[in-house]
């Protein structure tokens, strides 16, 4: 078992903070689409780099529908998101 892979406990802290900004984002509906239910998106966990610079969001739509319609969709509006976590004022301590 490689111990480099298994994240740090700040890591994973990090990653549910961001992981509930990004869910409350999609809860207040401040973007929304007429192709796309933004309500059916679930968000299943993020990881985040060593140094916390870099999350990756795991996604997916209820009942996996549309599922590369909605990722497109999230990766084209993805300033949104990036906008809800520059305002929490997250602190790297």
């Amino acid at each position: 078992m490689n111990f480099k892979s298994i994240p740090s406990q700040r890591q994973i802290r990090f990653g549910e903070v961001i992981r509930s900004i990004i869910s409350e984002s999609l809860i207040r509906g401040d973007f929304f689409s007429t192709e796309i239910d933004i309500s059916t998106i679930t968000i299943s966990f993020v990881r985040m780099s060593k140094d916390l610079r870099i999350a990756s969001v795991y996604i997916m739509p209820l009942g996996g529908k549309n599922k590369n319609q909605v990722l497109q969709f999230l990766k084209d509006n993805k300033h949104f998101f990036q906008k809800f976590i520059s305002k929490a004022k997250l602190r790297f301590k």
